[in-house]
Protein backbone atom coordinates (compact mmCIF):
# COMPACT_ATOMS: atom_id res chain seq x y z
CA UNK A 1 0.00 0.00 0.00
CA UNK A 2 1.65 3.18 -1.12
CA UNK A 3 2.21 5.85 1.89
CA UNK A 4 -0.30 8.58 -0.05
CA UNK A 5 -3.11 5.56 0.11
CA UNK A 6 -2.48 5.32 4.14
CA UNK A 7 -2.40 9.14 4.31
CA UNK A 8 -5.64 8.98 2.38
CA UNK A 9 -7.53 6.94 4.68
CA UNK A 10 -6.26 8.41 7.55
CA UNK A 11 -8.22 11.88 7.07
CA UNK A 12 -11.55 9.96 5.46
CA UNK A 13 -14.06 9.45 7.75
CA UNK A 14 -15.01 5.67 8.17
CA UNK A 15 -18.39 3.93 9.30
CA UNK A 16 -18.92 2.91 12.64
CA UNK A 17 -22.05 0.42 13.15
CA UNK A 18 -24.06 0.73 16.41
CA UNK A 19 -26.49 -2.10 16.45
CA UNK A 20 -28.34 -1.45 19.67
CA UNK A 21 -32.30 -2.15 19.91
CA UNK A 22 -32.68 0.51 23.03
CA UNK A 23 -32.64 4.19 21.31
CA UNK A 24 -31.00 5.85 24.51
CA UNK A 25 -27.99 3.70 24.30
CA UNK A 26 -27.27 4.36 20.29
CA UNK A 27 -28.07 8.06 21.13
CA UNK A 28 -25.28 7.94 23.51
CA UNK A 29 -22.95 5.67 21.53
CA UNK A 30 -23.46 7.91 18.77
CA UNK A 31 -22.39 11.09 20.29
CA UNK A 32 -19.44 9.79 22.06
CA UNK A 33 -17.94 8.90 18.03
CA UNK A 34 -19.84 10.92 15.56
CA UNK A 35 -17.05 13.45 15.26
CA UNK A 36 -14.56 10.76 13.95
CA UNK A 37 -16.71 8.47 12.03
CA UNK A 38 -20.13 8.38 10.11
CA UNK A 39 -22.44 6.77 12.28
CA UNK A 40 -25.23 4.28 10.80
CA UNK A 41 -27.28 3.01 13.72
CA UNK A 42 -29.46 -0.67 12.97
CA UNK A 43 -31.79 -1.45 15.99
CA UNK A 44 -32.34 -5.15 15.67
CA UNK A 45 -29.86 -7.48 13.81
CA UNK A 46 -31.72 -8.55 10.78
CA UNK A 47 -31.43 -4.58 9.49
CA UNK A 48 -27.29 -4.48 10.63
CA UNK A 49 -26.58 -7.61 8.12
CA UNK A 50 -28.39 -5.58 5.60
CA UNK A 51 -26.50 -2.98 6.21
CA UNK A 52 -23.04 -5.09 6.17
CA UNK A 53 -24.28 -6.61 3.34
CA UNK A 54 -24.32 -3.30 1.20
CA UNK A 55 -21.15 -1.80 3.05
CA UNK A 56 -18.82 -4.14 3.82
CA UNK A 57 -15.94 -2.57 3.22
CA UNK A 58 -16.54 0.68 4.47
CA UNK A 59 -17.14 -0.38 8.02
CA UNK A 60 -14.51 0.85 10.70
CA UNK A 61 -16.14 -1.48 13.44
CA UNK A 62 -19.27 -2.98 15.14
CA UNK A 63 -20.53 -1.83 18.22
CA UNK A 64 -23.28 -5.22 18.65
CA UNK A 65 -25.75 -5.67 21.10
CA UNK A 66 -26.47 -9.28 21.65
CA UNK A 67 -29.88 -9.49 23.13
CA UNK A 68 -32.54 -7.62 21.13
CA UNK A 69 -36.04 -8.62 19.49
CA UNK A 70 -36.17 -9.54 15.69
CA UNK A 71 -32.58 -11.11 14.86
CA UNK A 72 -30.24 -11.03 18.28
CA UNK A 73 -26.85 -9.99 18.26
CA UNK A 74 -25.43 -13.40 17.82
CA UNK A 75 -27.22 -13.87 14.12
CA UNK A 76 -25.02 -11.03 13.35
CA UNK A 77 -21.56 -12.76 14.48
CA UNK A 78 -22.81 -15.94 12.35
CA UNK A 79 -23.51 -13.72 9.27
CA UNK A 80 -20.20 -12.40 9.54
CA UNK A 81 -18.41 -15.95 9.87
CA UNK A 82 -20.48 -17.23 7.21
CA UNK A 83 -19.71 -14.26 4.75
CA UNK A 84 -16.04 -14.40 5.80
CA UNK A 85 -16.68 -10.70 6.85
CA UNK A 86 -13.13 -10.94 9.20
CA UNK A 87 -11.79 -7.43 8.97
CA UNK A 88 -14.30 -5.49 10.91
CA UNK A 89 -13.72 -5.81 14.65
CA UNK A 90 -17.21 -6.25 16.83
CA UNK A 91 -17.13 -4.86 19.80
CA UNK A 92 -20.10 -6.48 22.43
CA UNK A 93 -22.56 -3.83 24.42
CA UNK A 94 -24.38 -5.76 26.65
CA UNK A 95 -25.68 -5.60 30.52
CA UNK A 96 -25.65 -9.38 29.92
CA UNK A 97 -22.35 -10.76 29.63
CA UNK A 98 -22.49 -13.88 31.83
CA UNK A 99 -20.51 -16.97 31.33
CA UNK A 100 -22.66 -18.38 29.06
CA UNK A 101 -22.83 -15.61 26.49
CA UNK A 102 -19.06 -15.29 26.61
CA UNK A 103 -18.52 -18.86 25.78
CA UNK A 104 -20.87 -18.46 22.69
CA UNK A 105 -18.85 -15.37 21.37
CA UNK A 106 -15.72 -17.03 21.43
CA UNK A 107 -16.74 -18.82 18.41
CA UNK A 108 -16.41 -15.72 16.87
CA UNK A 109 -13.04 -14.34 15.13
CA UNK A 110 -14.41 -10.94 14.87
CA UNK A 111 -15.17 -10.05 18.53
CA UNK A 112 -12.32 -8.15 20.14
CA UNK A 113 -13.80 -7.16 23.16
CA UNK A 114 -16.88 -6.49 25.14
CA UNK A 115 -18.69 -3.20 27.32
CA UNK A 116 -20.87 -3.30 30.13
CA UNK A 117 -23.62 -0.76 29.88
CA UNK A 118 -24.30 1.13 31.57
CA UNK A 119 -21.56 2.66 29.21
CA UNK A 120 -18.38 4.92 30.68
CA UNK A 121 -17.09 6.98 28.01
CA UNK A 122 -13.96 7.30 28.35
CA UNK A 123 -13.60 3.37 29.01
CA UNK A 124 -15.70 3.11 25.84
CA UNK A 125 -13.86 5.54 23.43
CA UNK A 126 -10.59 3.92 24.34
CA UNK A 127 -11.44 0.38 24.14
CA UNK A 128 -13.72 0.97 20.68
CA UNK A 129 -10.33 3.08 19.47
CA UNK A 130 -7.98 0.39 20.37
CA UNK A 131 -9.87 -2.55 18.83
CA UNK A 132 -9.94 0.04 15.38
CA UNK A 133 -6.36 0.61 15.07
CA UNK A 134 -5.28 -2.72 15.90
CA UNK A 135 -7.25 -4.18 12.75
CA UNK A 136 -6.51 -1.42 10.77
CA UNK A 137 -2.10 -2.39 11.39
CA UNK A 138 -3.33 -6.23 11.09
CA UNK A 139 -4.93 -5.38 7.47
CA UNK A 140 -2.28 -2.66 6.61
CA UNK A 141 0.43 -5.40 7.38
CA UNK A 142 -1.37 -7.96 5.13
CA UNK A 143 -1.62 -5.59 2.21
CA UNK A 144 2.01 -5.23 2.67
CA UNK A 145 2.84 -8.70 2.61
CA UNK A 146 0.66 -9.32 -0.30
CA UNK A 147 2.70 -6.97 -2.48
Amino acid sequence: MSRRKKVHEKNQKKKMLIVEDKAINRYVLRGIFEEEYDIAECQDGRAAIELLGESRDEVAAVLLDIVMPVCDGFAVLKYMKETSLYNVPVILISSNMNESNIHKVSAYDVVVDYIQKPFQENIVRQRVQRAIELYQKKENIKYERAE
